[in-house]
């Protein structure tokens, strides 16, 4: 570096976005420009001489601390990812550059806020996984957390239920209201649903007027009977579009696992087939999957 640069590389230093932060070997923060303000909202004088682990936001301190270790023993991975906590309380995603120097025993890291960033990835991430219209789990993520559900009770011997819900009359909503209606109507059943359920329970839906109900632990049949019988209630509350009440019931189809052993879509398969025995008798009612399932019986939820 010649002597021209030299003189005006603090003033480079002050004009950065990003933040520039100088640590010594005990994890103290000896140095910092204006951008540490702006990203994280402290100014100097509460910055300098306090512990930078301090700033980190819990969770992620120790895969810091191992970074950390691990840039000051070979200095091959300089880069790293974790949150901070800034001073209004709000978190941000940060990634650092960082650089030991073990004749001065100091650590010069360059911080850049990905928060932006990561806001859009996860809006992604959670745009691939999900209904657009009624923000639940959509056929693949649904899949996925039914199979995570399945190892869990292959593990715990625990026993899970599978529903698969039609809306009947909703062929005849569309037609009738119009697609907004169609469009409430889903919404506001998937809401229901919702509701009933305990909060590890997994909904999705799956397409069309189409649900799938994971029910991560029952202890029997009548369970189900019970949990079936609410959604049926809470679903079949009146609903009005344009002073219209909609018609419209859930035909249920339920199958217990380990009882009938098999993966994800063997079971949601089942499942479909009890609801398909529901409808053809009528609609508005559970039918538990068994292998003989033209001949099974049925049990009325009004």
């Amino acid at each position: 570096m010649n002597k021209n640069t030299s003189d005006y590389l603090s003033d480079i230093i002050e004009l950065l976005l990003d933040a520039v932060c100088v640590v010594d070997v005990k994890g103290t923060l000896l140095f910092t420009n204006p951008a540490f303000q702006t990203i994280f909202g402290y100014t100097l004088e509460e910055a300098i001489n306090k512990k930078m682990l301090d700033f980190v936001y819990p969770e992620d301190r120790a895969k810091t601390i191992n970074a950390i270790n691990q840039i000051m023993t070979d200095n091959l991975h300089p880069r790293f990812v974790n949150r901070w906590v800034k001073k209004d309380g709000t978190v941000v995603h940060v990634l650092w550059s960082v650089y030991w120097s073990k004749e001065k025993q100091v650590r010069v890291a360059i911080a850049h806020d990905i928060t932006e960033q990561k806001k859009l990835e996860q809006k992604l991430i959670f745009m691939a996984g999900h209904d657009p219209l009624t923000n639940l789990p959509n056929r693949s993520f649904l899949i996925t957390q039914l199979e995570e559900s399945l190892s869990t009770a292959n593990t715990i011997s625990v026993i899970i239920a599978v529903l698969f819900i039609d809306i009947d009359g909703f062929k005849q909503v569309n037609d009738i209201h119009g697609h907004s209606a169609g469009d409430k109507l889903l919404k506001t059943i998937a809401m229901r649903i919702r509701h009933v359920l305990d909060k590890d329970d997994i909904v999705g839906r799956l397409g069309g007027d189409e649900f799938v109900i994971v029910v991560k632990s029952v202890k029997r049949k009548a369970d189900v009977i019970k949990i079936a019988d609410k959604l049926s209630r809470e679903i079949c509350k009146p609903l009005v579009f344009n002073d219209d009440e909609l018609c419209y019931s859930p035909s249920i189809g339920a199958v217990l696992f380990p009882e009938h052993y098999g993966d994800a879509e063997f079971l949601i398969q089942c499942a479909d087939k009890a609801m398909y025995k529901a409808k053809y008798e009528g609609g508005n009612r559970l039918v538990f999957y068994n292998e003989g399932i033209k001949l099974s019986g049925t049990k009325n939820i009004k």
